[in-house]
């Protein structure tokens, strides 16, 4: 599983601070760029950036927390050692 960086993990917890003082994502991402805080990748944010930052750390900690049920199936394996059918030849 791919770990967040120090910083994306920071924006998110950002994110977050200001969604709990009841602001919009544009508002968020109008405050982030005013701090003069970037994207991962070096860009200005916008409201659908700050959305997607937090959809993503969500459907992810979804799927991570899920339980899956245990499926048994019949399986079977043979090992052939094809070295000894190299020296017959």
């Amino acid at each position: 599983v791919r770990q967040y960086s120090e910083y994306q993990f920071f924006l998110y917890q950002t994110i977050i601070e200001q969604r709990e003082k009841a602001k919009t994502f544009d508002q968020i991402a109008e405050w982030l760029n005013q701090k003069g805080y970037l994207s991962v990748r070096g860009k200005k944010f916008r409201g659908a950036h700050v959305h997607s930052i937090v959809k993503k750390k969500r459907l992810k900690d979804e799927k991570f927390e899920k339980e899956y049920p245990e499926v048994w199936s019949d399986f079977s394996l043979e090992v052939i050692d094809k070295s000894i059918l190299n020296r017959i030849k």
